[in-house]
C-alpha cells in the first residue's frame, strides 16, 4: 500500500463516486456504508489502499449517524456489553489484516457479503441458545463482528443477524449497530496506525472524499421519500451479489500460476 495514496485522477474520481453511492446507503437505510464502500474499492485497490481510503468518511458518516439516531438509554443500556466485544475483535480483525495476503481478505469480504445476503435464511436456523446463555451469545457474535469490522470493514452479517433474531426494535438496532461500527473503526484505525500501516496525513488527505460521502448521505435521507426500502434493498441486493462474485474471481485469479 502506498501510505501516501497517490492516485491518478480517474481513481480519485471513481472512489468518489463510490463513497457517494456508500452515502446514499446510509442515509436511506440508516447504515451499511461499509457494505457497500469496502468491496467496491477493493475492486480497484490492493485492500489496504482500500481501508485507508475508507477510514475517515466511514468514520464521520457513522459519527453522525449515531449522534442522529438519540435513544441512547435503549440501545447503550442493554447492549454495551456486544460494542464493546465488537472493539476487541475489531484488535484481533485488524492484526489479521496486516498479516495476511490479500487472497484470503477478498474471500473473506466476498464471504461476508454472501452472509449478508442470506441472512434470511440463516436466521431460520436453531439460534435457541441465544436466550439461554445471554452473555456467551453476546461474546460470539460481538466478537465476530468485531474481527469482520476490524478485518475487511463488515461487521454487518453477524450483528444484523444478532439484533434481529433477539427482536430488537429498528431504532434501536440502527442507533447500536452504527456504535459498533464506530468503535469498531476507532479501534482499527488505531491499530493499523501503531503497526505503521497508516499516516494521519493519509487519513486526512482524505476530507474531500468525506464530503462526497456525506452529499451522498444527505442524498439517501431525500432519497427515503421518493422510494421504497423494499425496492432499494432489492437493487442493494443484486448489486452485492455481483461484487461478490467479482471479489471471488479476483481472489481466485490471485492463486491461479500467471
Amino acid at each position: 500500500m502506498a501510505s501516501g495514496l497517490i492516485l491518478s485522477d480517474p481513481l480519485w474520481l471513481a472512489a468518489a463516486g463510490v463513497l457517494f453511492l456508500a452515502g446514499l446507503t446510509q442515509g436511506a437505510l440508516g447504515f451499511g456504508f461499509p457494505a457497500i464502500s469496502t468491496p467496491l474499492l477493493v475492486l480497484m485497490f490492493d485492500v489496504k489502499t482500500a481501508i485507508v481510503l475508507n477510514l475517515l468518511p466511514n468514520f464521520t458518516v457513522n459519527l453522525i449517524s449515531v449522534v442522529r439516531g438519540g435513544n441512547w438509554g435503549a440501545s447503550l443500556g442493554k447492549y454495551w456489553p456486544v460494542a464493546v466485544w465488537v472493539l476487541i475483535g475489531s484488535f484481533f480483525g485488524a492484526q489479521f489484516l496486516i498479516l495476511s495476503p490479500q487472497e484470503p481478505v477478498r474471500l473473506l469480504l466476498a464471504l461476508m457479503i454472501i452472509a449478508y445476503l442470506c441472512q434470511q435464511q440463516l436466521a431460520r436456523l436453531d439460534w435457541s441458545w441465544l436466550g439461554r446463555h445471554p452473555r456467551w451469545s453476546a461474546f460470539a457474535f460481538g466478537m465476530t463482528g468485531g474481527f469482520f469490522s476490524g478485518s475487511v470493514n463488515n461487521s454487518l452479517p453477524p450483528l444484523l443477524i444478532y439484533f434481529m433474531l433477539l427482536g430488537v426494535e429498528a431504532t434501536v438496532m440502527t442507533q447500536i449497530l452504527n456504535l459498533c461500527f464506530l468503535g469498531g473503526k476507532i479501534v482499527q484505525a488505531a491499530t493499523l496506525g501503531a503497526a505503521g500501516e497508516i499516516r494521519v496525513s493519509a487519513a486526512l488527505a482524505n476530507i474531500p472524499l468525506t464530503l462526497v460521502a456525506l452529499a451522498g448521505m444527505a442524498a439517501g435521507m431525500k432519497l427515503q421519500t421518493r422510494i421504497s426500502a423494499q425496492t432499494y434493498n432489492r437493487l442493494l441486493r443484486r448489486a452485492l451479489f455481483a461484487i461478490a462474485l467479482l471479489l471471488i474471481w479476483q481472489a481466485l485469479r490471485g492463486w491461479l500460476p500467471v
